[in-house]
């Protein structure tokens, strides 16, 4: 039997790694996305010539974390050398180089502190401000609005909810399906849709122009295509003024859900969180309902803060604001 082809440079490893990677249906698309624009970026340029048996922490420190430390949050750079991590370690399991020479390598050999947990772009006490203003953004680019607008009501993350097709969304049964393709857990995920956003997807589908009213996708651009996870994050920093990231509207909804009372663990399936065996009864039995129940209380929160102003719904909570507005 003929051994794998010899791979003799980091640069070769990571190509071959990365080229796999692009096929790999185990992992999410976001995922593949994300690792391969590290690993082309950033990974291949500072290491790629270097021959794999001349790798060790002193050339990874002085010619990737140090330099990239200096421009990219320590998580990115984490990630950056992950991906070396496992494509190495990949690479020696297959036969193709001869030893990993980051086989006891750790993240604490280049970095001495814990990673920080990234900063909240939105806070609870922003909702007053951010509502009106995605609403705003709804009228003056319905796309660009209803992305923020869907990831705010629903916790969901930029990638998934910009794949979001008509077929997957039934205004009839008042549920969204997001396929596990689609998903960061590859688990496929049910959302149920409330009054209010079953009214702004109407209302957005009246608004669309013809050109893109025919095409499958939900945030379909001006040919009709859905749009890329850049695109889709060039809209959020249209709207954000690059004040707040997309996945700051995911967490500010899971940190208002735990004020207004929404369980925990309701909100990690609301999150598509991997969970643990332990919730598995809990999850067969209770699920959609419960978090129909937690999206309705989150989304009648939302309107008293001006969430109507999008979708136009007529309900006792924005009848209730009016009302003390008109006082």
């Amino acid at each position: 039997m003929s051994k794998p082809a010899a791979l003799r440079t980091t640069g070769q490893v990571l190509t071959w790694w990365s080229d796999r990677l692009e096929l790999n249906r185990s992992v999410s698309a976001s995922y593949r996305r994300t690792m391969r624009s590290l690993i082309r970026r950033h990974v291949i340029p500072a290491l790629g010539s270097v021959v794999v048996k001349k790798l060790n922490r002193a050339v990874i420190d002085d010619r990737l974390v140090w330099p990239m430390q200096q421009t990219h949050s320590p998580h990115t750079v984490h990630k950056a050398v992950q991906g070396l991590q496992q494509a190495l370690a990949l690479a020696e399991r297959q036969g193709r180089i001869d030893e990993n020479p980051l086989a006891a390598v750790n993240w604490r050999d280049f970095w001495t502190g814990q990673l920080p947990p990234r900063a909240a772009g939105l806070l609870p006490v922003d909702v007053p401000a951010l509502v009106p203003a995605l609403c705003k953004a709804f009228d003056e680019d319905a796309v660009g609005g209803l992305l923020a607008l869907m990831m705010l009501a629903h916790g969901t993350r930029i990638s998934e909810t910009a794949m979001a097709r008509w077929q997957h969304i039934s205004l009839a049964e008042r549920v969204w399906i997001i396929p596990a393709e689609n998903t960061k857990t590859g688990v496929e995920l049910t959302v149920p849709l409330t009054a209010q956003v079953c009214a702004l997807l109407d209302r957005y589908r009246q608004r669309q122009h013809a050109a893109r009213r025919g095409s499958p996708w939900v945030f379909a651009l001006q040919g009709g295509e859905a749009p890329s996870k850049e695109q889709a994050s060039a809209m959020i920093r249209a709207i954000s003024k690059r004040q707040w990231r997309s996945h700051d509207l995911r967490k500010l909804a899971r940190t208002v859900w735990a004020e207004i009372g929404i369980d925990y663990l309701v909100g990690e399936l609301l999150l598509n969180h991997s969970m643990g065996k332990l919730a598995g009864t809990y999850i067969k039995t209770t699920v959609i309902d419960l978090r129909r129940e937690a999206l309705e209380r989150w989304h009648a929160w939302l309107d008293e803060r001006g969430f109507a102003e999008a979708h136009g719904l007529k309900t006792p909570e924005t009848t209730s604001s009016t009302n003390d507005v008109a006082a």
